[in-house]
């Protein structure tokens, strides 16, 4: 095992110190450095305790943050704490050099930094890992246990490091299928563990980018796991992280009173259910049994639409990076400006970005995501823009950077974005127009493209809660006994109730109705039919065929909305929610079929529809419908405006 000086970690430390803008060094720094020496002691003793080194740095990093302001002072200066832990160096040393492992267990006996606590909260024996790092020899190596893999799926070398490592204390594994997994490139996989003489219960990993699995991790420990009821999917163990793979995972194991844990994904389970039936799962297996811990721990919540729906979006803008030594900017961005929800930006200019954090790196593709902050939380990921065609460049970014100023010339808006992916779906009529003239038996409709701008601007009345952020069918397990189990968590967060009955409508229409629908343009303007008219509380009863019958699973979610709306007559509130998230499946080509995408984008024009005729019914009317015929409630036209201290 390779020497390393105190020094070469000091200067670790500083450069992880000036990354977060700190510029002094803590024993968090320190603690950092040691994780990323490669082949280093200190690693292979994490790794030997059980324990992930690039989970825990991640977790430190999380919990330092970044500071606003920038240095005051020349050099580095140590914290007090800092200080006791390089005396305890120095005299574990002695005569000697001091050496990794003295300060590794110099942290260690300090016992009250910011590492310990975090190690502490991943469970980990300190004492123990004090131990094992005193009596390690220089000539051991940490390696993970060849695991023996089988497994009906391919699984690329990545995919193999990543469940050597989950599995590392089992003999072998059997990878049996691999579900749905929805509209991100993240794959689920069922693995059944097995150990001498025995088969353990199945579980369910899931396999993405490590920083995605980061996220899920940190957000499952922040919003979920303390309000889970008792029968549900949980993650027992920390990430899987192989240092020298971009992948990770994260490992559900299936809890339920039955015994069995064969789940299959309601995506691929919804094609032998019946709406009724699928409705039912959603409400009694998924609202009835979350709700307590999630939708129905509300408060009232007066917000911006683009706090909590841009991010769903396109970028506002594609750029490339301005080759012009002395670039002049026809305009400067910065994070959380109304820019971008404005059209006065055009394709060619010159635009300086300011204070953006990288959001996403995607090496494969020489591309680059800047948003207003970091992590996933919505307001973090808004102001969003794409830095394409960086050749040779990328490495200079890393995830979380603050980035003070960057010149790149405009390439593409979000607008244009959007009209290209409209164009994809071949499109029978003029996209740039105004109004999109359906059939007589749906009329004219709203072109969404031309509205996207002022539904971001509007301000709505709603609920905050801890959602799911991610609930789609494919995300929703189901076990042989009727248990149901949620999945995916790398979106939970506090925010509007209504995103995740949105998103599962979406994700019904995509794919349950969809594939009910008869091919073609005319098939899906036949759907739209029926939506309007469920939209405007007319009967669909006597119109029994596939997509009625599908249609039935709407009423369910649009009966958990009714309860979710922050005034009863309300629906706008929905509905805007419902067009902005239609329009993210304009992006699922390669998830999703053409009709599908059709049809989400008529349901883009039907909501933006429906919320113009939700609002304007409200003068003049003493009742309204919840969209399926039930009377509720009516307010006054008095009511409609509600001032922003009323919900705060």
């Amino acid at each position: 095992m390779p020497t390393v000086t105190l020094h070469e970690i000091e200067s670790l430390a500083e450069q992880e110190s000036a990354r977060h803008h700190h510029y002094y060094i803590g024993v968090e720094h320190l603690f950092i450095a040691l994780t990323k020496l490669e082949n280093g002691l200190s690693n292979a003793v994490l790794e030997s305790c059980g324990l992930e080194p690039r989970f825990i740095r991640y977790s430190i990093r999380q919990v330092i943050g970044v500071n606003e302001d920038r240095r005051y002072w020349p050099g580095f200066k140590l914290t007090p704490r800092a200080r006791k832990i390089f005396e305890k160096v120095q005299y574990y040393a002695g005569i000697h050099n001091p050496s990794e492992r003295d300060l590794l267990l110099a942290i260690l006996d300090e016992g009250d930094s910011i590492p310990i606590r975090v190690m502490q909260e991943m469970g980990a024996d300190i004492e123990y890992i004090r131990r094992t790092a005193s009596n390690w020899s220089t000539r051991s190596k940490s390696e993970v246990p060849a695991v023996t893999i089988q497994s009906n799926v391919p699984l690329s070398d990545d995919e193999r490091k990543v469940l050597q490592r989950m599995f590392r204390n089992y003999q072998r594994i059997e990878v049996e299928r691999q579900l749905s997994g929805g509209y991100t490139a993240a794959r689920l996989l069922v693995v059944r563990p097995y150990q001498p003489h025995r088969a353990e219960a199945r579980v369910v990993v899931k396999i993405d980018t490590r920083s995605n699995i980061l996220y899920e991790k940190r957000h499952y420990d922040a919003y979920v796991k303390d309000t889970l009821p008792p029968t549900t999917a949980r993650l027992l163990d920390n990430p899987a992280l192989p240092e020298d793979s971009l992948l990770g995972g994260l490992k559900y194991t299936l809890i339920q009173p039955s015994g069995s844990s064969d789940p299959i994904d309601l995506s691929s389970h919804a094609d032998s259910l019946s709406g009724i039936e699928l409705g039912s799962i959603i409400q009694t297996n998924i609202y009835d049994v979350y709700a307590e811990g999630w939708w129905s721990q509300r408060q009232r919540y007066r917000f911006g639409v683009w706090r909590e729906y841009e991010h769903i979006l396109p970028p506002a803008l594609e750029i490339t990076l301005s080759s012009s030594q002395y670039p002049v900017a026809d305009h400067v961005l910065e994070p959380l400006g109304t820019w971008s929800r404005r059209n006065t930006i055009q394709v060619g200019d010159t635009v300086e970005l300011r204070h953006f954090t990288v959001q996403k790196i995607r090496p494969e593709q020489n591309t680059l995501q800047v948003t207003a902050g970091y992590g996933p939380e919505a307001v973090n990921r808004t102001s969003k823009i794409e830095i394409i065609g960086l050749e040779g460049e990328i490495s200079n970014y890393h995830l979380g950077d603050v980035i003070e100023s960057l010149f790149g010339i405009v390439q593409r808006t979000r607008e244009q974005i959007l009209h290209a992916q409209v164009e994809q779906l071949s499109p029978p009529f003029d996209i740039s127009a105004d109004s999109i003239y359906g059939p007589e038996s749906v009329g004219t409709l709203p072109n969404p493209l031309h509205h996207v701008n002022h539904l971001l601007d509007r301000r709505l009345s709603g609920y905050l809660s801890i959602i799911h952020g991610d609930l789609h069918l494919a995300n929703i397990l189901i076990g042989p006994a009727g248990d149901a189990w949620l999945i995916d968590f790398g979106l939970t967060r506090e925010g509007h109730t209504l995103f995740d009955w949105a998103t599962l409508e979406v994700s019904v229409l995509a794919t349950v109705i969809a594939p009910r629908t008869p091919n073609g343009w005319e098939g899906v303007w036949g759907t739209i039919r029926l939506l309007k008219m469920i939209n405007q509380n007319q009967s669909i009863a006597h119109l029994r065929n596939p997509v009625t019958d599908a249609l039935d699973a709407l009423r369910a979610i649009r009966e958990i909305v009714g309860k979710n709306l922050a005034r009863p007559n309300l629906w706008s509130e929905y509905y805007i929610a419902l067009a902005l998230l239609a329009l993210r499946g304009l992006s699922w080509e390669t998830t999703t079929s053409i009709d599908a995408r059709r049809l989400l984008f008529l349901t883009a024009a039907l909501a933006v529809q429906a919320a113009d005729e939700a609002e304007s019914s409200l003068i003049g009317s003493d009742v309204t419908r919840d969209g399926f015929g039930s009377q509720i409630d009516k307010l006054s036209a008095y009511d409609i405006d509600i001032s922003e201290e009323d919900l705060d």
